[in-house]
C-alpha cells in the first residue's frame, strides 16, 4: 500500500505543482494590472497589458518561458517605470516566478505577505522606493537575493544629520499625528530654500504660452521658453512621458538644488507637480550651452574666442570645486559634459542638470548602488569597468570638456575614422608629440598664446588618465585654468605692447614669437606677465 500510495504522489505531484492553466495565469495578470491601474491610472504600460500575458508574445515587463508545455511567466521587470501604490498582492500567486525587479519606483506601504509564496523566487529587488518598507515578508526563502534600500541618489543628498526632514509630522489625527512621506506627492514638499517656489501648472502654463518656444530637449523631456509673472525669463523643463529620466531624477534635482547655491551652477527657481506633470524651472540662460556654441546647429553655433571659452571653463570648474566640498560631505554630478555647461548673458560658466548627482559614497552607507550613470564619450573608464564612484570620476568628464575647447570636435563622433572616434584617444598622440597646431580648432588658430594652450592641454591630458590616482583634483584643476588665463590675457598685453612700440615690426616676427611657447623656449610669468626665455623642453 504505501509503495502504491508512492507511486500515485510521484505521479500526480507533477500536476499539483504544475504552472497554473493559461485561463487561470492570465486572471491573475489581469488582477495584477487591476491592482496597479488603481493607483497608476492611464500608465502607458499598462495600457498595453491586454490578453495573455505571454501570447502571443510577452506583455512589456514580463518574461515567459516554458515549463511543463506551457508558458509561465518567469520574471517581471518593473524597473523605473514611475509606478507608485502598494505593491500588488496578486504578483505572490505567480508561483513559477524566478526573478521581481521593482526597483527605482514610488511603492508604498511593505512587501506583501503573498510572496512568501513564491518558492522559486531567485531575486527580488525593492531599491530606490524611498516610502517603501524593506521588511522581508515572513516565508520568503533565505536563498533570495532581496535587494532593498533608499536610492542611493536621493537618500544620500538629504543633508548629514538631516534624516528627520525627509518626513512631515501632521497633528490632530484621532489625538495622534501622522507621518507622511514628504515626496510621496511632490506637491506637498516645503524645500529648505525660500527662493524655490512650488508653482501652479496655470502659472507655468501662461508663462511659457502653453509651451509653445521649444529650446531643447534632454533625456529628463523638452524644455521651453518661457517669463514669469514679474518678466524674469525662464527655461521650463518638462519630463516626458517617454523620459529615460523619472521620479528620482526629479526629485534628486528638487532635493540638491533646494539645498546647494553657487554663482556658477545654474539655480533652481522652481517646480511643478500637478496632474502627473513633473517640472522643474530655471532662469533662462541666454548664451545656451558650451556645447552649441562649439559645434552645435548652425544657427546656435558662434565662434568663441580662446580666453572666452577658458574662461567658461574656469567657471565651470568653480561650481564643480563647490559641489566637490560641499559642506559635510562632497556630492559628486556623475553627468559633466559640455551640454550641461550653460552661459548667461556675461558668458559666465555655469554647471547645470544634476538628475544624477550624488554624495561621494562613504564608510557606512548601506547597499549604496554604484550605478553607473554618465554620458558616452565622457565616461570615466574606471567608474565604469569597477563601478567605484569618486570625484575624480568628475574630473575625468570635465577633462574631456576642456579638449572639446581645444579642438571644437565632439566627445564621440562614429562618423570619424576608427581611431578617431573617441575624442581622448585621437588627441592623446598629438599632445604627447607636442603638435599642438594639428588639433586646435581652426576657428582660434593663430589666436592663442601657446603657452596658456598647453598649460590647458597638459591639464586635460592628466585628468583623462584611465586611472583615477593618476587624476588631479577639481581645485588642482582650476588653479591651472586660472594660472592659464592670467598667462593668456598677459601674453595678449605683451604683444600689444610689443606691437604698439614697434619692437617686432610684422606678422612674421609675431608668430615667431608665438613658436617660441611652443618649443618651450619661452614662457610668460603667470605673476609679472614678463616674457622669459627657457630651455627647450626634453622631447
Amino acid at each position: 500500500m504505501a509503495a502504491r500510495f508512492l507511486f500515485l504522489y510521484a505521479t500526480l505531484l507533477p500536476l499539483a505543482t504544475a504552472a497554473p492553466s493559461d485561463l487561470t495565469q492570465a486572471d491573475v495578470a489581469k488582477r495584477l494590472k487591476d491592482e496597479l491601474w488603481e493607483r497608476n491610472p492611464g500608465h502607458q504600460m499598462l495600457k498595453s497589458w491586454n490578453g495573455d500575458p505571454c501570447s502571443p508574445s510577452s506583455w512589456e515587463g514580463f518574461t515567459c518561458g516554458s515549463k511543463d508545455g506551457s508558458l509561465v511567466i518567469l520574471k517581471l521587470n518593473f524597473s523605473s517605470k514611475n509606478l507608485q501604490g502598494p505593491i500588488p498582492a496578486a504578483i505572490g500567486n505567480l508561483t513559477e516566478l524566478n526573478e521581481l525587479d521593482l526597483q527605482d519606483n514610488n511603492f508604498t506601504g511593505s512587501i506583501p505577505a503573498s510572496f512568501s509564496a513564491l518558492k522559486h523566487l531567485l531575486k527580488l529587488s525593492v531599491y530606490c522606493n524611498p516610502f517603501l518598507s524593506n521588511k522581508k515578508p515572513d516565508g520568503l526563502s533565505t536563498g533570495v537575493d532581496f535587494s532593498y534600500g533608499g536610492c542611493a541618489a536621493e537618500e544620500n543628498l538629504s543633508p548629514p544629520g538631516a534624516a528627520s526632514q525627509r518626513i512631515i509630522v501632521i497633528g490632530g489625527i484621532a489625538g495622534g499625528s501622522l507621518a507622511y512621506p514628504i515626496f510621496q506627492d511632490c506637491s506637498i514638499h516645503k524645500t529648505t530654500n525660500p527662493e524655490v517656489q512650488q508653482l501652479s501648472l496655470k502659472s507655468i502654463q501662461n508663462a511659457t504660452g502653453n509651451f509653445k518656444t521649444l529650446i531643447g530637449e534632454g533625456g529628463f523631456g523638452a524644455v521651453y521658453r518661457g517669463t514669469l509673472a514679474h518678466g524674469q525669463e525662464v527655461a521650463v523643463k518638462v519630463r516626458s512621458s517617454t523620459s529615460t529620466q523619472g521620479t528620482r531624477e526629479f526629485n534628486n534635482e528638487l532635493r540638491l538644488l533646494s539645498t546647494v547655491r553657487h554663482e556658477n551652477l545654474v539655480p533652481l527657481i522652481g517646480y511643478c507637480c500637478e496632474k502627473d506633470q513633473q517640472i522643474l524651472v530655471y532662469p533662462f540662460m541666454s548664451n545656451g550651452s558650451l556645447q552649441d556654441r562649439l559645434y552645435g546647429e548652425a544657427s546656435k553655433r558662434k565662434v568663441l574666442d580662446w580666453p572666452t571659452r577658458l574662461s567658461i571653463c574656469i567657471g565651470a570648474a568653480r561650481g564643480l570645486v563647490h559641489l566637490h566640498n560641499f559642506a559635510g560631505r562632497c556630492i559628486i554630478h556623475r553627468d559633466v559634459k559640455s551640454s550641461n555647461i550653460l552661459m548667461d548673458h556675461s558668458m559666465c560658466g555655469k554647471v547645470a542638470d544634476f538628475g544624477f548627482s550624488k554624495y561621494a559614497p562613504q564608510e557606512g552607507d548601506s547597499n549604496a548602488s554604484m550605478e553607473v550613470r554618465g554620458t558616452a564619450g565622457y565616461l570615466d573608464p574606471e567608474y565604469y569597468s569597477t563601478q567605484v564612484l569618486s570625484t575624480r570620476s568628475d574630473v575625468f568628464s570635465f577633462g574631456v570638456v576642456l579638449l572639446e575647447i581645444v579642438t571644437g570636435r565632439e566627445p564621440l563622433d562614429v562618423q570619424r575614422p576608427r581611431d578617431a572616434w573617441s575624442l581622448v584617444e585621437w588627441a592623446k598622440p598629438y599632445i604627447r608629440e607636442y603638435k599642438i597646431e594639428e588639433i586646435v580648432d581652426p576657428g582660434i588658430k593663430g589666436q592663442y598664446c601657446s603657452e596658456a594652450m598647453w598649460r590647458v592641454l597638459e591639464v586635460a591630458s592628466v585628468c583623462t588618465e584611465p586611472f583615477s590616482t593618476f587624476r588631479p583634483s577639481m581645485e588642482d584643476v582650476l588653479r591651472e585654468l586660472e594660472d592659464a588665463l592670467i598667462i593668456e590675457n598677459n601674453a595678449s598685453e605683451y604683444m600689444r605692447s610689443i606691437e604698439s612700440t614697434g619692437t617686432l615690426g610684422s606678422n612674421r616676427y609675431l608668430s615667431m614669437d608665438r613658436r617660441m611657447f611652443a618649443s618651450g623656449s619661452a614662457r610668460i610669468d603667470a605673476t609679472t606677465g614678463n616674457l622669459q626665455t627657457m630651455p627647450s623642453l626634453p622631447r
